[in-house]
């Protein structure tokens, strides 16, 4: 005689979602509110953050096409293709890119001894050098240009002359509006660092023994 086995089913547990904290707004402006809250400035944010990870990975594949750092392929396309814009020293490179001079200058002198970059002295200030790229500077960025044509049309698809024109544009106000933003930042920090050390310390309460 067989026994029959009860079959019990058990319930499923109810799905548990995440609490979402009632946090305060980012924002102050109520131009950039929408529906009273700060998500599409949140969601931007976001999404300059996953672009610039996704923009240095792009860079540093093509940066190791020819052996070198994403910051001195960077440094070698500005001198290389942006000479119109200004005559590249250190310390132009340095203002332009937001790096310390002394860090710039050890990333060109690494360049100059790689044989990518030459430092041509001023005639009219013999204390300051400008950059150019050397013979085999310019052979390592022609070599790999068909390949930033194909990833550049890939990355830049969507755009035109006017749309691109404008996207720069666009850009330029708001690399101005982030130092604007740092030097906030760096103010509020440096209050807070005062009000710190006005504060009396907290004394230690004494444990019995």
């Amino acid at each position: 005689m067989t026994k029959s086995k009860e079959r019990t089913t058990k319930a499923k547990p109810a799905a548990v979602r995440p609490r979402v904290p009632q946090l305060p707004p980012t924002i102050s402006r109520a131009a950039l509110m929408v529906d009273g809250t700060d998500m599409l400035v949140r969601m931007i944010t976001h999404q300059h953050f996953v672009l610039s990870g996704l923009l240095e990975t792009v860079r540093g594949g093509f940066a190791s096409l020819i052996g070198l750092s994403s910051f001195q392929y960077v440094l070698m396309q500005a001198v290389g293709r942006l000479s119109n814009k200004q005559q590249w020293t250190v310390r132009s490179i340095a203002r332009e890119m937001h790096m310390t001079d002394a860090y710039v200058s050890v990333e060109i002198a690494d360049l100059v001894e790689k044989g990518y970059l030459a430092k041509i002295v001023n005639p009219d200030d013999r204390r300051v050098s400008f950059l150019e790229l050397t013979d085999k500077g310019v052979s390592s960025l022609t070599a790999i240009a068909p390949i930033q044509q194909m990833v550049n049309d890939a990355l830049y698809g969507h755009l035109d002359s006017h749309s691109a024109l404008a996207y720069s544009n666009e850009l330029s106000v708001l690399i101005s509006r982030a130092e604007t933003a740092i030097s906030v930042l760096n103010d509020v920090a440096a209050d807070q660092r005062e009000a710190a050390l006005r504060q009396p310390p907290k004394r230690r309460r004494r444990t019995a023994r």
